[in-house]
């Protein structure tokens, strides 16, 4: 019976030793920069257009376990939508959210995660010549969720990344007088990047 067990977990364990060996090793920390899509929903939708974002990065990778914490610092730009708005113009969110990420312990080149955390996030409108006044900016507090995957590219200092996030800021009293008074602001940014390491 013994020898039963020991010919049964011999390929398990020789599997799982070619899968770590030929994994990335993983480094402490990595500064990543990245940039995409910024879609709002909610209410959010009725008063911007699909926009662009750009950001850096900054991952802690802790040794031996399943999880780290990634700081995300992103600069999102958007146009006012002019029919729904009543005015032309852009909007502008500056954001500062800290994550903690669950990688999911899958062997191969392309590894998923999951996050979730917290941030603040800046948040102005800027009307055209033709609307209202600018008002001035407001910070808000606001909580976030989604996921993503790593591509490693084996000899290379330098792994891809796509991932995907619905931010919920909490802007119900009011992002701004000169687009609404009651407004729920609810953005999914899709990223694309590098990290370096």
């Amino acid at each position: 019976m013994s020898r039963m067990r020991v010919s049964l977990m011999l390929p398990l364990l020789l599997l799982a030793t070619a899968g770590a060996t030929s994994a990335s090793p993983l480094k402490p920390f990595e500064i990543g920069f990245g940039g995409g899509a910024t879609v709002p929903v909610s209410h959010a939708k009725d008063a911007f257009k699909t926009g662009w974002h750009g950001s850096g990065i900054v991952r802690l990778n802790i040794p031996m376990m399943p999880f780290g914490l990634q700081g995300n610092f992103t600069y999102s730009h958007f146009s006012l939508d002019k029919p729904n708005v009543g005015f032309g113009g852009s909007g502008r969110i500056l954001s500062g959210i800290a994550d903690a990420r669950f990688s999911l312990p899958l062997p191969g080149p392309i590894k998923p995660y999951l996050l979730a955390g917290v941030g603040t996030y800046n948040i102005k409108a800027n009307p055209d010549s033709t609307g209202a006044l600018a008002s001035p900016s407001t910070t808000k507090f606001g909580i976030n969720g989604g996921g993503g995957v790593t591509i490693d590219f084996p000899g290379l200092p330098v792994h891809a990344f796509v991932e995907g996030k619905i931010e919920n800021i909490y802007t119900d009293k009011g992002l701004n007088s000169a687009v609404t008074q009651d407004f729920k602001t609810q953005i999914i940014p899709v990223t694309f990047g590098i990290f370096l390491f």
